[in-house]
């Protein structure tokens, strides 16, 4: 079973799902400003990536360094003075199928904005509504990540990350 961790003081920096408030203080922090440069960037991608995930970062350098795209390697005790971690349970099943239900409003509205037909060969029979991004992939379940596809062309994209239609 993988572990997660999360920081405990995420909420000082959260500004929405997207994004995060770096306040103008943490140049001051004399615990920021020990860190070695590439720790500090390390740092400020891990507070993006927690941002991305709802603050559950798999406890694993290795997958960190391929999620932030870092060329030299995390250490995560150098944070452990500025960021305390907080380990947290792994989501289960049901939080991770709650991210990828569609709610039935946010579906027909994606119809009807699709002209109910597929986007692909605008057949109009055996729809479904498919997130153009994967949740696992990191797409959210929001109108603009969604499309309107019949059965065949939704099993022919399976996961692969398709371009909108």
């Amino acid at each position: 079973m993988e572990e997660f961790f999360g920081f405990r003081n995420f909420r000082q920096f959260e500004r929405s799902r997207r994004e995060i408030r770096l306040p103008y203080d943490l140049l001051n922090d004399l615990r920021f400003r020990r860190l070695p440069d590439a720790s500090k960037a390390h740092l400020i991608c891990l507070l993006l990536l927690s941002a991305r995930m709802d603050n559950l970062l798999p406890n694993s350098p290795i997958k960190l360094e391929q999620l932030i795209g870092a060329t030299d390697s995390v250490d995560l005790s150098a944070f452990a003075e500025f960021v305390a971690f907080a380990e947290v349970e792994e989501p289960t099943y049901e939080d991770r199928s709650a991210k990828r239900r569609i709610p039935d409003s946010l579906r027909a509205e994606v119809l009807l904005r699709d002209g109910a037909r597929c986007r692909r060969c605008h057949r109009a029979i055996n729809l479904e509504v498919d997130h153009i991004i994967p949740v696992s992939k990191g797409g959210e379940t929001e109108e603009s990540n969604l499309q309107t596809l019949c059965r065949r062309c939704n099993r022919r994209k399976r996961k692969k990350l398709g371009a909108r239609l």
